[in-house]
């Protein structure tokens, strides 16, 4: 009881003290206090659900085990209001709605604008317990300096996507911006559709959605869990083609595997099967293909390093990889895009703090003399 009663008297002493950064912030239009203050209302939120035993209880047990304890959870939020309090900005440079996490994500340019779309998590939240059920939007000139916009995409219900929305990636085509993301139903089904918009701002979606599914060689039912997400579009001459997260049937079993799909419309989509990478043996994560000096390069998450890496000469398959974890770009993160703008390359990566906090960082991108990717 004593120890109950010391965190919930450290839970009001931080409330208190953030409070007043909040209002700081707000009086001084401070955003990068206001995008940490809001984190630590998040996980003295979170403490106090746990302390108090009213920790949801999800259908996957793994949601029990992303969070700390009551009293780590504290620390931290102790942590980031001890360095604002020293006028330290311990978030800067990672992008974050307030209140919210950011993780798989898409930039697009319009005129001098880069609008960033993202899944769009409350904070020290999964996805299990607070669904992203509507995508996150920001504007800016820089890469640096964000804009908060209005949410897109709301889930609707009684539809193929009512329950979640992942993984934005947005094409220009034919004089319209065509965004595919992953579509979620109850039961965690996934399947790929899209939405439409003249502007970035107002956006419908297809008829006929989904346009791809996990084809005949791997397991997908309406029913049940099921992979095919994280859909990404690389046009090569006049061929789209579609990279996703999926899975497939062996002898040895069902294993993770790249979904891949070509298309000459964007609305009709031949399979074009799927694809094992050598060192992946969990779902290969938000795969990104990138075409440079006629080869074909699919940066995706690689559960056991981070952003890595694979190289081919054909876009559909034969991925090859470095050995020695020396096909990692960036260790530990995720979620990671390539961005070319104005002659210059750049990465983008979800960086991971304990109790499901996540943010968006850009770094510059390079090329060595074998072609290989590295920051």
């Amino acid at each position: 009881m004593e120890v109950i009663m010391d965190i919930n008297n450290k839970i009001n002493d931080l409330k208190l003290r953030n409070s007043l950064l909040i209002d700081k912030a707000l009086s001084n239009s401070d955003s990068e206090i206001q995008k940490t203050a809001s984190m630590v209302e998040c996980l003295l939120e979170r403490a106090e659900i746990t302390v108090q035993g009213k920790m949801p209880k999800g259908r996957w047990s793994w949601v029990e085990d992303s969070y700390t304890s009551p009293e780590k959870i504290v620390e931290q939020a102790e942590e980031f209001v001890s360095e604002m309090e020293k006028g330290i900005l311990p978030l800067e440079g990672k992008f974050a709605e307030p209140g919210f996490s950011t993780i798989d994500h898409c930039i697009i340019k319009k005129e001098d604008e880069h609008h960033l779309f993202y899944i769009r998590n409350k904070a020290a939240n999964t996805w299990a317990e607070f669904p992203s059920d509507n995508f996150g939007h920001a504007v800016s000139k820089d890469l640096r300096n964000w804009e908060i916009k209005e949410p897109i995409l709301q889930c609707i219900e009684g539809t193929w996507d009512c329950y979640q929305v992942w993984a934005p990636h947005i094409v220009e085509f034919n004089g319209e911006y065509w965004m595919f993301y992953t579509g979620v139903n109850y039961n965690a089904s996934q399947a790929i559709g899209i939405a439409k918009s003249k502007d970035l701002y107002n956006w419908e979606r297809c008829e006929g959605n989904p346009v791809i599914k996990t084809g005949e060689w791997g397991p997908w039912s309406e029913d049940s869990w099921s992979d095919c997400r994280d859909p990404m579009i690389l046009q090569d001459g006049k061929i789209f083609y579609a990279y996703y997260c999926t899975q497939k049937f062996t002898d040895e079993g069902v294993k993770s595997a790249l979904g891949v799909s070509s298309s000459k419309d964007l609305l009709h989509w031949k399979d074009e099967g799927a694809h094992f990478l050598p060192t992946a043996k969990l779902p290969p994560e938000s795969p990104f293909v990138v075409k440079k000096d006629d080869k074909y390069y699919l940066i995706y998450f690689n559960y056991a390093g981070g952003t890595a890496f694979a190289y081919s000469d054909n876009p559909i398959n034969g991925w090859k990889e470095l050995l020695d974890g020396k096909n990692i770009i960036i260790p530990g993160v995720s979620a990671s895009e390539v961005y070319f703008d104005d002659g210059k390359w750049y990465i983008t990566l979800i960086s991971h703090q304990p109790n499901q906090l996540h943010f968006l960082e850009i770094k510059d991108l390079f090329w060595d003399n074998d072609g290989f990717p590295y920051i």
